[in-house]
């Protein structure tokens, strides 16, 4: 895991250049570039927060609004059969394909990044045939029941 350091809300990075004897680090997660550098793990602290301050202040100077690493919001490419298959288990549950996304991105990190385990859910569709899917990845299987 990558040491980083954390003021205002901001996250910045902690490297080292063994080549020139420095550390250095950057704010993470914002589209503009800002850098820093000392030459003790606490220099680089007070290094970062420096350029927290002096990032928000020439915000401020010139009239701009601050790029914040978060917003809570983010695109993501799934790919059309999971996009799919995630739409019919929100529909199946009667919850949003937000939510469905959020719970299995929250069993993700709850698993600290490892795979979770597979969740199945049958969903019973009117052509007789169930799809079998599952928050693995691979293809749904269809099974064909008989609706009596």
């Amino acid at each position: 895991m990558t040491p980083t350091f954390e003021y205002k809300g901001y996250l910045g990075s902690a490297e080292i250049d063994l080549t020139d004897d420095i550390l250095h680090g950057k704010l993470m997660f914002i589209k503009d570039i800002v850098t820093y550098a000392a030459h003790s793990p606490q220099a680089l602290k007070t290094a970062f927060e420096e350029a927290v301050d002096d990032y928000l202040q020439t915000c401020a100077d010139l009239g701009d609004e601050p790029d914040v690493p978060f917003k809570g919001t983010f695109n993501v490419r799934v790919g059309l059969e999971r996009h799919r298959r995630a739409a019919l288990v929100a529909a199946n549950l009667q919850v949003s394909l937000n939510d469905v996304v959020v719970r299995a991105l929250d069993a993700w990190l709850n698993e600290g990044g490892k795979q979770p385990q597979p969740v199945h859910i049958n969903i019973h569709l009117p052509e007789s045939r169930t799809l079998v899917s599952s928050a693995s990845p691979g293809q749904p299987s269809w099974e064909t029941t008989r609706v009596h």
